[in-house]
């Protein structure tokens, strides 16, 4: 299957121009996962080519800080990240949801500042085609297990809503480094499904010869890569689904970059435009579609914003929202 055709289109917001920052001789992006998986994909991709779009055209190295669904990593940068931008973290989309999911968490996206978020594209809901399974609605009534990494990621939301919403049987195990310990479980036959895929990995090698897509994750349906069902369809109750579209919200920022709140002005727009250029060079682009990469790029500023409103979402939403995710 052709999976450049599935590549966004690149919206750029409109940004102010920053004033220039010195930046370190090195850069750390820290992914808040193991290797190998979107996260990990995505942030190689970004520091192949964001170096010479910063002050002093530093090198970029790639850290992996795996633990609790990148959880870890956001609290790291929370409360002692570097503020001269030389640490740029990439999280869970999810934890933007964090005040709605679990006030008492640990984690408040206000702490942090977003520099971008890489895209905006769909999640899927996948099974090995070894496992026998052939539909969502099949997994959902099953005594099967889902695999996610921490309560705080999106597979651990996505997986967890689902099963509230349709009624689901099924378990869900924690615990996990990242996708690829959770696909490794897969294959062995210890959980069945994996929910919050994207696009980037489901298009790599042979993803698709060897793995079934149950579901469609998501605000708005994207289209089906094969002949899966777009999961908010499921669910016909109103208020429900509005609650499930709240959990499926952080599919709108997936894949964001923070810096510490204590980072100065200047430097979180240099970041900003340093991203935005990144993701308008030429070169970036023919490698993300090289690599098979859907990179969808939104400034931290409209991250922000977004993550704001879900806070004011109607008190009834938030509250059932938050009860599908438990």
């Amino acid at each position: 299957m052709n999976f450049r055709k599935f590549l966004m289109p690149l919206t750029l917001a409109a940004l102010a121009v920053a004033a220039p920052v010195r930046a370190a001789d090195t850069v750390a992006l820290q992914v808040g996962y193991g290797p190998g998986g979107s996260f990990d994909i995505m942030a190689r991709l970004f520091a192949d080519h964001l170096g010479k779009h910063l002050d002093g055209n530093p090198t970029v190295v790639v850290e992996n800080v795996p633990g609790a669904g990148s959880l870890k990593l956001a609290r790291l940068i929370a409360d002692k990240g570097a503020t001269d931008g030389s640490q740029i973290g990439t999280i869970s989309g999810a934890l933007g949801l964090m005040p709605v999911f679990d006030p008492e968490g640990g984690f408040d996206p206000a702490n942090v500042r977003y520099i971008a978020s890489a895209s905006k594209e769909s999640s899927y809901c996948i099974t090995p085609k070894s496992s026998g399974i052939t539909s969502l609605a099949e997994f959902v009534k099953s005594n099967g297990k889902a695999g996610a990494t921490g309560k705080s990621s999106s597979t651990y939301t996505y997986s967890a809503a689902i099963k509230a919403a349709l009624g689901g049987t099924y378990d869900i195990v924690t615990g996990f480094g990242g996708g690829n310990e959770i696909d490794l479980a897969m294959e062995r036959g210890d959980i069945q499904v994996r929910c919050g895929i994207s696009l980037t990995v489901v298009g790599q090698a042979d993803m698709l010869e060897r793995y079934r897509i149950l579901g469609e994750i998501g605000t708005v349906s994207k289209g089906p890569v094969t002949d899966e069902p777009f999961v908010l369809d499921m669910v016909s109750d109103p208020a429900e689904r509005a609650a499930l579209e709240l959990v499926f919200s952080s599919t709108r920022m997936h894949h964001p970059y923070i810096v510490s709140k204590d980072t100065p002005e200047e430097t979180v727009m240099a970041l900003r435009k340093a991203f935005a250029e990144t993701a308008a060079d030429p070169a970036f682009l023919a490698d993300a579609e090289t690599r098979g990469v859907v990179v969808d790029l939104t400034d931290g500023g409209e991250v922000e914003a977004l993550i704001e409103g879900f806070r004011n979402a109607d008190p009834a939403i938030l509250q059932r929202a938050r009860e599908m995710v438990q």
